[in-house]
C-alpha cells in the first residue's frame, strides 16, 4: 500500500496498479485497497473497472462514506445520473451536512432535468454555508433553467461577491443576462470570464453579444480569435459571416445612420464602438 501510494503521487499509475493489486492477493477484504485501487482505474480513464472496485469496497463496508463518493463521481462520469443521486443520498444518510456530497447531488439532478429538487440541495448548503460561492452559482444555474432570470442573476451575483474569480458564475451571467436581452452586459461578464480563462466558446459568446449590438467589427474579431483557438468551431464561421455581412449593411448606410444599437436608459453602452466620438445617440 505504501508503495502504491508513493507511485501514485509521482503519477505512475501503472506501478501504483500493480502494487494495490498485490496489496489485496495478500489481503482480498480490505476495503481501502480496493478503493485506491479504483482511484488509479479511474485516472486510467478505465471508468466500469474503477466502478467493479468501489462497489467491491461497499461491499465489504456499506457505510464507508469515501467509497460512496468515489462510487457517484464514477457514476457521474458514465452519466448514470440516477445512481449518482442514490448514492450522494448513501452519503448523506451518513453524513447529512455533507457539503460536497449536496452540491453534486443538485447537480445530478440539475443533469435530470429536476431543477425544483437540485435547487433545494442548493439551499440545504446556504443554510448552513451562506457564504459557500459553489452553491449560489448552482443555484443560479438552476434557475436559469426553470426561466427565473432575475433570481438566477441575484444568485449569481452573489457567487461573484464571494469568490470574485469564480469562472462558472462568470460564464452563467452571461447566460443570464443573454436572456434577459441585455447584451450589453452580457459582454461585460464574458469579459470579466475571459481575464480568469480564455476558451474559443467563451470568445464566441462575446461576439454573440457584440453581434446582437451591431457592433459588426468587434463581432468579427472575437469569432476570428475564437476560430484561431479552434479552427473547427462551427458556430464562429457561421457568426463570423454573420458580422461580415452585418459589417457590409452598416458601411452602406453609415452616413445615414449614427447608430443601429438597442439601448435603455440602465445599458452600460457601446465602449468599442467605432463611431462612439460621433455618435448623438443617449437611448432609444
Amino acid at each position: 500500500m505504501k508503495a502504491g501510494k508513493l507511485s501514485l503521487a509521482e503519477g505512475r499509475l501503472g506501478d501504483a496498479l500493480g502494487h494495490f493489486n498485490t496489496a489485496l492477493k495478500l489481503k482480498p477484504r480490505y476495503d481501502v485497497a480496493w478503493i485506491a485501487r479504483g482511484q488509479v482505474l479511474k485516472l486510467q480513464g478505465d471508468l466500469e473497472e474503477a466502478l467493479k472496485s468501489f462497489a467491491e469496497a461497499l461491499v465489504l463496508k456499506a457505510d464507508n462514506e469515501e467509497a460512496w463518493i468515489a462510487l457517484a463521481s464514477v457514476l457521474h462520469r458514465l452519466r448514470r445520473h440516477r445512481e449518482e443521486v442514490e448514492a450522494y443520498d448513501q452519503v448523506l444518510r451518513l453524513n447529512p451536512r455533507s457539503v460536497d456530497a449536496l452540491i453534486n447531488k443538485g447537480a445530478a439532478l440539475h443533469a435530470l432535468r429536476k431543477f425544483d429538487d437540485a435547487e433545494a440541495c442548493y439551499d440545504r448548503v446556504l443554510d448552513n454555508r451562506p457564504e459557500y460561492a459553489p452553491a449560489w452559482n448552482n443555484k443560479g444555474a438552476a434557475l436559469l433553467r426553470r426561466g427565473r432570470v432575475d433570481e438566477a442573476l441575484a444568485s449569481l451575483r452573489e457567487a461573484v461577491h464571494f469568490d470574485p474569480d469564480f469562472f462558472d458564475a462568470h460564464v452563467n451571467s452571461v447566460f443570464a443576462w443573454q436572456r434577459k436581452g441585455k447584451h450589453g452586459e452580457a459582454v461585460i461578464a464574458a469579459d470579466r470570464a475571459l481575464r480568469l480563462q480564455e476558451a474559443p466558446w467563451l470568445w464566441y459568446l462575446k461576439g454573440l453579444g457584440h453581434l446582437a449590438l451591431l457592433e459588426s467589427s468587434v463581432a468579427a474579431r472575437c469569432f476570428e480569435r475564437a476560430l484561431e483557438m479552434d479552427p473547427d468551431l462551427k458556430e464562429a464561421k457561421q457568426a463570423l459571416r454573420k458580422a461580415r455581412d452585418l459589417r457590409r449593411h452598416v458601411d452602406l448606410y453609415r452616413g445615414v445612420y449614427e447608430c443601429f444599437g438597442t439601448f435603455a436608459e440602465d445599458d452600460p453602452g457601446c465602449a468599442e464602438c467605432e463611431i462612439q466620438s460621433r455618435c448623438r445617440e443617449v437611448t432609444r
